[in-house]
């Protein structure tokens, strides 16, 4: 009876946590999807703000290199606080991580938004979870909770939001006290966000698929291309921090090495498409619009990379969508396949190799695009998974890697 007390009370706590977390995430993540939007409206109306970017970097990576330790871990610093005992979310992370993502997407950085946004609701939650000294036990909860909120609540995707938060754990037993409270956070996340009215970027439903051999064997090879372009992504950004790190030994000057390279990058390739947020790009491969370039993909792909790798701040996740759409368009091209349905599949693929998330792009490709392609979804995030390794996006500390719990 007593433990049956217990086990109410903590569903009712969690519960409430759900509510709290997922309204006020919502909520954070309109004001900051907001900031970025004026980011990227500033910077497209005033050109000139791209030659800013070696100065903004500088900018941004003293204030890293004096306040930024340990924040510069990212997403991976907040999985580090769900498994190793002891290590938290520091409080500074939400100011410094909003700026800073706001400061890149100003100047042009090819940078995400979710992943920003998962750490700054993160940090909120777990400053306030040890302001009021709750357990250990709690706060990882709190932080799984977070993770989903954000995840769902600013891509739109509720359900694939808490498989996010529940996936992307690093041990293999999913928490059973994290599950419902993950899809309800990540719900009233959601509808938190679309009450407020912001309007998520267009995506078509893939009509009605008769999967046979020809959808099958183009599946197959599509999903080793994914995989490899998940890997050299994820290669190429750590080759580029390594590079820099030995080279560059002031971490400021970093990210002004970087704008200058993208400054590079934009007169090379003659376009300054791959600059931001890029949703043009990804809207141009999801609709199968002519004018794509055959190397867009790889193009987006050295202009993240050198982004990130150098110390400009945001996150990574709707890169790697684009990277990954883009790169099913060109396939479809050449394989002469239908180019919306592989750009939709590129999405989720690309992410589920560089994430280690398998179920939850396939959820995504549910949730985006419609349930006709789902067989086309399962075969390619999960082949995309096996074949990428151990390769992630979301590497642990080293403490992590022993302690993990």
């Amino acid at each position: 009876m007593h433990s049956l007390s217990a086990r109410s009370k903590q569903f009712f706590l969690f519960l409430i946590a759900a509510i709290t977390i997922g309204a006020i995430g919502g909520l954070l993540s309109v004001a900051f999807l907001g900031s970025l939007n004026w980011a990227t409206t500033t910077r497209i109306n005033s050109e000139w703000l791209i030659f800013l970017l070696p100065v903004t970097g500088g900018l941004v990576g003293f204030i890293y290199y004096k306040w930024g330790n340990p924040i510069t871990g990212g997403t991976s610093l907040v999985l580090d606080a769900i498994h190793v005992p002891g290590a938290e979310v520091p409080a500074r992370m939400a100011p410094m991580i909003w700026s800073g993502s706001v400061a890149s997407h100003l100047v042009g950085a090819s940078v995400g938004r979710e992943g920003a946004i998962v750490q700054i609701i993160a940090s909120v939650t777990d400053a306030v979870a040890r302001k009021v000294s709750t357990s250990y036990n709690l706060r990882r909860v709190f932080l799984v909770i977070a993770v989903a909120a954000g995840f769902g609540g600013l891509f739109g995707v509720p359900i694939a939001g808490a498989f996010f938060g529940l996936e992307i754990q690093r041990n293999t037993k999913l928490h059973k006290s994290a599950v419902l409270p993950a899809f309800a956070a990540s719900a009233i996340a959601y509808f938190t966000v679309e009450a407020c009215g912001v309007k998520h970027f267009a995506t078509p439903n893939i009509e009605s698929l008769h999967f046979g051999w020809s959808v099958l064997w183009r599946c197959l090879v599509a999903s080793c291309v994914f995989a490899l372009i998940a890997v050299a992504y994820i290669q190429l950004e750590h080759r580029i921090k390594n590079v820099m790190a030995q080279a560059i030994t002031f971490p400021p000057l970093r990210p002004v090495i970087g704008g200058f390279i993208i400054l590079a990058c934009v007169a090379i390739s003659g376009t300054r498409a791959y600059l931001g947020i890029s949703i043009p790009l990804l809207e141009g491969a999801l609709t199968g619009a002519i004018g794509l370039a055959a190397l867009a993909c790889l193009w987006k792909l050295l202009f993240t990379a050198v982004s990130l790798g150098t110390g400009f701040v945001g996150g990574e996740v709707f890169p790697l969508f684009i990277i990954g759409a883009l790169a099913g368009a060109q396939f479809a091209r050449v394989s002469h396949a239908s180019i919306p349905l592989f750009a939709a599949l590129g999405l989720i693929a690309v992410f589920a190799a560089a994430s280690n998330t398998p179920l939850t792009c396939i959820v995504i490709g549910i949730e985006l695009f419609g349930w006709n392609a789902l067989p086309a979804y399962c075969i390619v995030c999960v082949l995309s998974y096996v074949l990428s390794g151990k390769h992630t996006i979301y590497k642990p500390s080293p403490i992590a890697k022993h302690l993990v719990v």
